[in-house]
């Protein structure tokens, strides 16, 4: 009541006029700024010196990664968020991005990394179903041949929840709409961070004999040559829950045009170029579309290469009958 009474009476004496010099920084700091979620907190930041000083401390852009990604909490990723140059302000800035942010991503090799962090949080509604950290390294030769595949659970390993089991359509979809999952993927040796998830789940299956639900998330990353399979690669990551809603596995995975699972050395260029930015837009809407817009590009290269090998295969078998039909014209003049 004290702090209220002594701004309202500062702000009676800039003569009625309600300026943010006349609140107290620990006012702002305390019951304000507290209150924002990072964007809002990043947006308040550039309208005036003042808000950009107050919202500049760590402690607030902790508690917002720590709120926003339960995972984020846990000690090997606060070392490593610390490490950052802006510490958890940037950490939210790569894990968060938006169209804005695009350019602001400079050079990494992650190709060079020694290993990659992942950190995953998947929630139905607000409510946190699964938050792990999972440690993988990236220099042995198994890893880069390898197709590469990133698990979160042990194989015997199953979570459960309080999710109801889809029994019709209109369940999936809404269970698709209730969902939400991110999958950060850290470069402790770049000091980067990418979210390679959709947010919202593109997709929600029941599988028609084990009654297994799959729920995939998938974001697009273009940037490749243009024309190969690699042109636009699709990270895919798929979340698998049991005939109970008990989650047994989540899993992430790079695809190309040609339906190829990429090679550990190939993902990580992958994760190059989305920490470059040759990325869409996270968590807005809108991904659902780029997935089905990349499944479509795929299904007409399928089709334009099964057309080329037709072509090629009569174009041979035309060969070897006219090869055929030479040879033994040749034959029947000679006798």
């Amino acid at each position: 009541m004290a702090c209220t009474d002594n701004t309202t009476a500062a702000i009676h004496r800039e003569g009625g006029a309600t300026t943010i010099s006349a609140v107290h920084p620990d006012i702002i700091q305390t019951h304000i700024l507290t209150r924002l979620d990072g964007p809002a907190l990043a947006s308040i930041a550039t309208t005036c010196s003042q808000l950009h000083a107050l919202s500049e401390h760590e402690q607030l852009w902790e508690s917002i990664c720590h709120a926003t990604w339960p995972s984020t909490s846990t000690p090997r990723v606060r070392h490593i968020i610390s490490t950052f140059p802006g510490a958890s302000r940037s950490f939210f800035s790569d894990s968060f991005p938006s169209f804005a942010a695009v350019d602001t991503y400079r050079h990494a090799n992650i190709e060079r990394t020694p290993e990659l962090v992942t950190a995953v949080d998947l929630f139905h509604g607000r409510r946190p179903v699964l938050s792990r950290v999972v440690e993988t390294e990236t220099e042995s030769g198994w890893f880069r041949c390898s197709p590469f595949r990133v698990d979160v659970l042990d194989p015997k390993e199953a979570v459960a929840t309080a999710m109801e089991y889809p029994r019709s359509e209109e369940a999936c979809e809404r269970l698709r709409e209730e969902l939400r999952l991110s999958w950060i993927m850290v470069d402790p040796e770049g000091k980067r961070a990418v979210n390679v998830s959709s947010g919202r789940a593109v997709s929600v299956e029941r599988h028609w004999l084990s009654g297994e639900v799959r729920v995939r998330f998938a974001t697009v990353v273009g940037g490749g040559e243009r024309g190969s399979a690699s042109e636009a690669v699709l990270c895919s990551v798929t979340v698998t829950c049991g005939s109970e809603m008990q989650v047994r596995e989540a899993c992430v995975q790079m695809e190309d045009m040609d339906g190829t699972i990429l090679n550990g050395r190939d993902s990580l260029g992958i994760l190059q170029r989305a920490l470059e930015g040759k990325r869409g837009t996270f968590f807005v809407a809108g991904e659902k579309d780029r997935f089905l817009e990349f499944m479509n590009r795929k299904s007409e290269r399928k089709e334009r290469k099964m057309r080329d090998e037709r072509r090629l295969d009569m174009a041979c078998v035309a060969l070897a009958f006219l090869s055929f039909a030479a040879i033994s014209t040749l034959f029947f003049f000679r006798i």
